[in-house]
């Protein structure tokens, strides 16, 4: 290959993970369950308004809030919105 070539090549980040880095972001991720309840519409239509209110909240954050709020011991960052918005 040409110098020019290998010195773009070089800067190109590898297009996989490495496994130190793979690794270490499994280990920081703890194991996600899912939980299902039968609720009154009434309810869940409230939740979507709440929802509609508050664009920064998912049914997921409500719910662990909710939890929370009775005593269940949640770390904040288990609590955030996992999408990614600001």
């Amino acid at each position: 290959m040409s110098k020019k070539l290998d010195s773009i090549l070089s800067r190109v980040p590898p297009a996989v993970t490495t496994e130190t880095n793979m690794t270490n972001n499994f280990e920081n991720q703890e194991k996600q369950e899912r939980i299902v309840a039968e609720i009154p519409s009434t309810l869940k239509k409230e939740i979507k308004r709440y929802l509609v209110e508050h664009p920064k909240e998912t049914e997921r954050t409500v719910v662990l809030k909710g939890l929370e709020a009775i005593g269940f011991n949640i770390q904040d960052i288990k609590i955030k919105d996992r999408r990614g918005r600001d």
